[in-house]
């Protein structure tokens, strides 16, 4: 029993050991990329993509991306293959509303658009089917480490 007692408390010292690191990991490097930069990244990845998948897919899209009391909107426009600071002209098809760090945590590659979804940690208003096919444009992940 006592080793057994001993053998918990050690793995359990292990996991928090790593668990504290990941996230303060992750913390670091979220805080070191502004949302804004993100942006930017999503918009040349964007104009750089196959022009008829994108228009496959087509539709405006807008995100606005929570942190404490100030929202900041950008807009991926598919039929134009455009993305820019602020809201659409007209109705957008899809919109999504997330807190800055989820954000971060779908652009990075941490975490899957379909959990973050499905979570409640994003609201999506519109065409949802049409949003799911967005995450390969969203999605920077290894992009990053350009």
């Amino acid at each position: 029993m006592y080793e057994s007692a001993s053998l918990r408390a050690y793995s359990l010292k292990l996991l928090r050991k790593r668990n504290t690191t990941h996230d303060m990991g992750a913390a670091q490097s979220d805080s070191n990329i502004s949302k804004k930069d993100l942006v930017s990244r999503i918009k040349q990845h964007v104009e750089s993509a196959d022009r008829e998948k994108a228009k496959e897919i087509g539709g405006v899209f807008l995100f606005n991306i929570i942190k404490d009391t100030t929202v900041y909107s950008w807009t991926m426009d598919l039929n134009k293959l455009i993305v820019y600071e602020g809201e659409p002209a007209g109705d957008p098809d899809t919109t999504f509303t997330l807190n800055e760090h989820h954000f971060k945590q779908l652009v990075t590659g941490r975490e899957e658009a379909r959990v973050i979804m499905q979570a409640g940690r994003c609201s999506v208003t519109g065409d949802v089917m049409r949003a799911m096919k967005l995450e390969p444009y969203i999605k920077l992940g290894d992009k990053l480490r350009k």
